[in-house]
């Protein structure tokens, strides 16, 4: 990591040789909109990113890899159009784990790294740690990125975990889910991981065990009740992985139900679907798993949400 003024920059450049004309093209373009800018100094990373403070925050937190991370953003280009955004005016704050390759572009996660809460920088992510990769047209895969990013909160897991369990506790409150004369059949149970268990209907005969094929109809809700995803007979083959993985809080929760049996499963992240992955702008998610860049559940499932099943097991 080095900080240069342009005009050192500059020379740098110039010195280059053939080799490197294009990353010097890049480079020089990033310089020249620095210079048009007025910014009289910028960092330039290793990596091939450049960034500067907007905002600076010395006593804030720092962001460590595996940092959960919550930010807002205006995604632009040098000539200052705006591609995205996502403000306080937009709701709450976007969470990402920062350092684990679950943000994309990946020119922001590693821009985030020199930042503190309470900081918002300039971070200028080349095509090649940006949208190169990216084939379907929605954005062009040459630009140079300018990323503006305000970081609102730094915690650790454990503390984005916590908030869960009282997320959860709070959920059944409010659904009544220790009434079992309004919600029968039993109260709630709560385990070790965190998974919580509502048996809604009451079954019959042996629990399924590893290897067993199970079927089932299931919705997939988040806290607010927004359904996510459906399922009717739905076949697999428990502890397999086939036809697919399932998050390990929803295959616990099937150990514990008999033929016929319906129950509510209350997952936090660290048994769902953990960090997922944030991308930015969200709208080019579809285009990224067609890809093969992300997992199809990043479509569905924001980082650290929990999430709850409610199953019904027919065999």
């Amino acid at each position: 990591m080095r900080k240069f003024s342009v005009v050192a920059l500059v020379l740098v450049l110039v010195s280059c040789g053939k080799d490197d004309v294009s990353l010097t093209d890049v480079d020089a373009t990033i310089i020249a909109w620095l210079d048009t800018m007025n910014v009289d100094s910028a960092t330039a990373d290793a990596s091939g990113i450049y960034y500067y403070p907007i905002v600076e925050n010395p006593g804030g937190t720092a962001i460590e890899t595996e940092s959960v991370v919550s930010i807002y953003y205006t995604l632009s280009d040098l000539n200052g159009n705006v591609i995205a955004s996502h403000q306080r005016s937009d709701g709450d704050s976007l969470m990402l784990k920062q350092g684990v390759s679950a943000v994309y572009p990946v020119g922001l996660d590693l821009g985030l790294a020199f930042m503190r809460e309470g900081e918002t920088f300039n971070v200028i992510v080349p095509p090649s740690l940006g949208y190169e990769d990216l084939t379907s047209g929605a954005i062009d895969r040459t630009l140079i990125s300018l990323i503006q990013v305000e970081v609102a909160n730094v915690q650790n897991e454990s503390s984005v975990f916590a908030q869960e369990a009282t997320d959860i506790s709070n959920y059944v409150i409010s659904q009544n889910l220790n009434d079992t004369i309004t919600n029968p059949v039993n109260s709630v149970v709560t385990f070790a991981s965190g998974v919580a268990y509502k048996r809604l209907a009451k079954g019959f005969g042996p629990l399924a065990v590893n290897g067993e094929t199970v079927i089932l109809n299931y919705d997939a809700f988040f806290l607010d009740n927004a359904v996510f995803d459906s399922k009717t007979n739905f076949e697999f083959i428990l502890g397999s992985n086939e036809p697919r993985p399932l998050v390990p809080g929803f295959e616990f929760g099937l150990t514990l139900m008999a033929p016929n049996e319906r129950a509510l499963i209350l997952v936090p992240s660290s048994q769902g679907y953990r960090e997922s992955a944030l991308v930015i702008p969200s709208t080019i998610i579809a285009d990224l798993i067609e890809d093969a860049i992300i997992p199809d559940y990043v479509l569905r499932v924001p980082p650290y949400s929990t999430i709850a099943f409610d199953i019904i097991r027919f065999d």
